[in-house]
């Protein structure tokens, strides 16, 4: 398979706290890679890299073969890789529909001018821009909802239209923290096949932390583990379930 990210021997130091320390791993093309540890076992701290919030204190991190260390965030949904948050980050008054259509400003060109003058351009592509969003938010199964504040959303929704306003960057890898968070298990199942359908439908990369071990394992092609900021194991579902230190990670030596 075509690998599209890499991380490598990747540090992260916090004061005297190693948050990560040399981790390495491969993200390929049209993949659905699960990344789980328990609490405080650097998998935020790894998307932060990512995805531009952090900078390592060391090691490399390549995205289709360009090196993304020292870019902004902004720069990195330019490159290509988009995100949700643990703790969802809406508008919370504006609606479902405006709510999307900022999340494609990485995509305008007409700029600031043209949006205050109004030219042609401008308004045919906050035609598009508008059209594409009510395409993300049927995609995401909230279209109903598009005149709503986003305020007013269920929980379930008001995820999936964070998901949504990272699909309007049109990114090649999405890497949602924790989305199935705070969801019942019917909405947990729905969002699994929402996951497998943007990795089916749109040819999306797809980077998920989950503490619902169970759920990943049925979801996810492949699964990296961390514990104490060390990656101990990246492999399939079904050797990951049986990998000595992943079951000694989460249950305890004694157990």
């Amino acid at each position: 398979m075509t690998e599209l990210i890499r991380v490598t021997n990747v540090s992260k130091q916090f004061g005297g706290i190693r948050a990560l320390n040399d981790v390495s791993l491969s993200v390929h093309k049209g993949e659905i890679l699960g990344l789980i540890g328990p609490n405080g076992a650097g998998k935020t701290t790894l998307f932060n890299i990512l995805t531009g919030f952090y900078t390592p204190s060391r090691g490399e991190l390549w995205f289709n073969d360009v090196s993304m260390l020292g870019l902004q965030p902004h720069q990195v949904v330019q490159h290509g890789i988009a995100r949700t948050f643990q703790n969802i980050r809406l508008f919370a008054n504006m609606s479902v529909l405006e709510n999307v259509m900022v999340g494609r400003h990485s995509r305008t060109r007409t700029g600031v001018i043209g949006a205050i003058l109004r030219h042609r351009r401008s308004r045919e592509e906050e035609a598009a821009i508008r059209t594409r969003s009510h395409e993300l938010l049927h995609l995401v199964g909230i279209s109903r909802h598009s005149n709503t504040l986003a305020k007013n959303l269920s929980y379930g929704d008001q995820r999936r239209l964070e998901i949504a306003r990272a699909l309007a960057s049109d990114p090649q890898v999405l890497a949602l923290d924790e989305p199935a968070a705070g969801m019942n298990p019917a909405e947990r199942d729905t969002l699994k096949q929402l996951i497998r359908d943007l990795r089916d439908k749109l040819g999306l990369t797809l980077l998920v932390i989950e503490h619902d071990v169970k759920w990943m394992m049925s979801l996810c092609d492949r699964i990296a583990v961390l514990d104490f900021g060390e990656k101990i194991a990246e492999d399939t579902p079904d050797q990951i379930r049986i990998h000595p230190r992943v079951i000694s990670a989460y249950l305890g030596d004694g157990a």
